[in-house]
């Protein structure tokens, strides 16, 4: 019996380094039929040459496809077109990755492909995601109102409990039914991301994962964290590398805005607005306050 076909996508953007680092770790992964298509999204430097020299020098165990992006249209518009280049190469799933991450586990695309071939009620599955002190982030839930305001009127309080919630989930095992999870490492079954349209290219970054999630809970498909399958992310190290801590607060609260907008119509117009005042509300008042305790940190670490 064959093998499903998976193609990974990586979206490239002035760190071909990393994407190069990406490269050869997936070179060790122990799985038969996948290959790789790298979007290029129109750097500014020389990204896409030195790639594109890296990979006609070495030797892979896989095909890599390498194109580039005739304009920087952010995250999805990039990914994008990875997507639909897999797809027409035959792709029966799509790995969407960051080029921040990397993958340990040799056996890592075997074990997620094995649980989607399986659970046909699943049509993305993702990965427990080690961040920072090897905590694993938490999967998404679906935005409640009541919720969403309290938590950015209360925001420190909620980085506490954060903090409890990814304790608890350290010892998870068993794969958990989720609305979203995080949007730099999961695997799709291609003709689903096809039949909602992919990723919604009118944000330019962040907030895709809770697009993606109410795509997909809207039609009944099963969204699934694997707390017992692991990869490690460097958060942050691509976008902080571009923009500041300002730039990228403010692309969070208007990908939120129209997320709310445009996908939550079971949210009135005042709530929706009460929701977006709360965002700038947490931007304004906590957001410095945590930059500077994070900043103080560091030095006393030092």
């Amino acid at each position: 019996m064959s093998i499903s076909k998976v193609g990974i996508v990586i979206l490239n953007y002035m760190t071909y380094e990393l994407t190069i680092k990406c490269l050869a770790n997936l070179n060790e992964i122990d799985y038969d039929n996948f290959f790789a298509v790298v979007v290029d999204n129109s750097s500014p430097n020389d990204s896409y040459a030195k790639i594109k020299d890296y990979v006609n020098k070495n030797i892979f165990s896989y095909e890599i496809y390498l194109t580039k992006s005739e304009r920087n249209g952010g995250y999805s518009y990039g990914n994008n077109i990875g997507v639909q280049k897999a797809e027409t190469i035959g792709a029966d799933y799509v790995l969407i990755m960051n080029n921040d991450i990397i993958i340990p586990e040799k056996e890592f695309l075997s074990k997620i492909i094995d649980f989607l071939d399986k659970n046909k009620n699943a049509a993305l599955a993702g990965p427990g995601i080690i961040q920072k002190k090897g905590m694993i982030e938490l999967p998404l839930r679906r935005i409640k109102p009541c919720n969403y305001i309290i938590n950015n009127l209360f925001f420190p309080f909620v980085i506490f409990l954060n903090k409890i919630a990814k304790k608890r989930i350290q010892n998870l095992q068993n794969p958990l039914k989720v609305y979203a999870v995080s949007g730099c490492c999961f695997v799709i079954r291609t003709k689903i991301f096809n039949e909602i349209g992919y990723f919604d290219d009118n944000i330019f970054l962040y907030g895709e994962e809770y697009i993606l999630g109410e795509k997909l809970y809207k039609r009944g498909y099963g969204v699934y964290f694997l707390p017992n399958l692991h990869i490690i992310h460097n958060h942050s190290v691509t976008i902080g590398s571009v923009y500041d801590s300002k730039k990228i607060e403010r692309m969070q609260i208007k990908s939120h805005e129209y997320y709310l907008k445009h996908y939550r119509d079971d949210i009135s117009y005042i709530t929706r607005s009460l929701m977006v005042y709360s965002d700038y509300f947490r931007e304004k008042v906590y957001v410095p306050v945590v930059t500077i305790a994070k900043k103080m940190r560091n030095i006393v670490k030092k």
